[in-house]
């Protein structure tokens, strides 16, 4: 849970079903970065093409 800037305590004393909530919204998180990262990446292939 880094990304959530939890120590291994805080991960620790956390319920279960926050941790998985937690985990299906970075995982949220992580689908949409991918996305943008790909849809950038076809923009600047589009641009190098053009010139």
């Amino acid at each position: 849970m880094r990304r959530m800037r939890w120590s291994w305590t805080q991960l620790q004393d956390t319920p279960v079903y926050v941790r998985r909530y937690c985990l299906d919204f970075l995982g949220l998180i992580a689908e949409h970065e991918r996305r943008e990262s790909e849809r950038e990446q076809r923009r600047a292939e589009r641009a190098s093409r053009t010139g």
